[in-house]
């Protein structure tokens, strides 16, 4: 509020000179009215009773509860909610209040199907005689068009609620071979219904063709293949050769293919290579890969950082070079290294193997590697 000053005269105006009195009212500042706010927003405490539906007291005649002054008064005794209704709010300090309060309570609910069947059974909690609000549902179940969500709570009553049951299929997850990967339930209004299986009911670390599947008759239990996800395929572009002999492919998984061969000294585009179990293959169709140690690379790209090679544990612990007073070492690439090799005779720890263009290596230390046949 802005400052105003008001000045009343009273008297005659003679020759310039005012006859009578100056009153001169109380001045009214902004500050003021901020203080009369935040009075109204002070914390007061009151003295409050509790009573039950019955008039009879709960606890104490009466218990301090401290609060803000206009706002509603929620504290509770333990084990009691605030009765339905119930809108005592805080008055001015030290007043006396009351509130009515009810015990809490436990019922029972059963939700029963459009059959008449129960669906489930569940415990929930409230205060005796306040009205409960359902809010969820068991899965696979709707609202019917006139559900009365809403109860009135009462010691020791059992309360049936009406639900309509939807179409429901149990989802198997199979693997290629025939191994369960996992299980899920879903749901629809009705056989024939289209419904999309979310990512939460897919088996980890699986994939399936479609997410998409149709709802059988109720109760109905469908079979859904799906496929393990393979880590280990990193970009490979490069042109592959098969060796002398027909080549045997294999899925993703590993597992052989047996209705088609490679042809001996055939050349095949690849994209991708896969390490799966510490052997190395290499993709020649979508869902055909050939082994690494069965062809040889004959064209890459240069930006290719992988080699032609498959690697896995050491058939043998040590590993001797041949009485020759020099041996040379190779990275992991193939690639000769220039600055060091291995005296004649001498023995090495190996714990790894690997081919590479169909020359077989043992690593002796962390990128060095030596050719089996410089092994004595």
């Amino acid at each position: 509020m802005k400052k105003s000053t008001s000045l009343l005269l009273s008297g005659m105006l003679v020759s310039g000179m005012v006859l009578g009195t100056i009153v001169t009212p109380a001045t009214v500042h902004a500050s003021d009215d901020a203080a009369a706010v935040t009075q109204a927003d002070t914390d007061v405490v009151n003295n409050v009773t509790y009573f039950d539906r019955s008039g009879a007291t709960v606890g104490a005649n009466s218990t301090k509860v401290t609060g803000t002054k206009g706002a509603k008064i929620t504290a509770v005794p333990d084990g009691y909610a605030l009765a339905d209704g119930e809108t005592a709010v805080f008055g001015n300090d030290n007043a006396n209040v009351g509130v009515k309060v009810t015990p809490m309570i436990s019922a029972k609910v059963n939700f029963v199907d459009q059959k008449g069947n129960l669906v489930k059974s569940e415990t929930i909690n409230g205060g005796d005689g306040n009205a409960y609000t359902m809010s969820t549902l068991p899965n696979g179940c709707s609202w019917p068009a006139d559900a009365n969500k809403t109860i009135t709570l009462e010691q020791g009553k059992e309360y049936n609620v009406k639900v309509n049951r939807q179409v429901t299929n149990t989802i198997i997850f199979k693997t290629a071979d025939n191994s369960e990967a996992g299980r899920t339930q879903v749901f629809g209004e009705k056989a024939g219904d289209t419904v999309t299986l979310i990512a939460d009911q897919i088996p980890a670390g699986y994939t399936v063709d479609s997410n998409d599947l149709t709802l059988q008759s109720d109760g109905n239990t469908q079979f859904i293949a799906v496929t393990k996800n393979v880590e280990g395929i990193t970009p490979f572009t490069a042109t592959v050769r098969v060796g002398s002999s027909a080549t045997t492919l294999y899925t993703v998984n590993g597992k052989a293919i047996t209705n088609r061969l490679l042809a001996p000294g055939s050349d095949w585009k690849t994209a991708n290579k896969l390490v799966l179990n510490g052997k190395a293959y290499y993709q020649v169709a979508t869902t055909e890969w050939v082994p690494a140690d069965k062809v040889t690379v004959v064209s890459q790209t240069d930006n290719n950082t992988d080699t032609n090679s498959t690697v896995e544990k050491a058939d043998r612990k040590t590993v001797t070079t041949k009485n020759v007073a020099y041996t040379p070492l190779y990275d992991g690439n193939g690639k000769e290294v220039t600055n060091r090799g291995l005296g004649a005779s001498s023995d090495w720890a190996t714990d790894q193997m690997q081919t590479i263009n169909n020359v077989k290596y043992y690593r002796v230390a962390t990128n060095e590697w030596l050719k089996a046949s410089d092994i004595a």
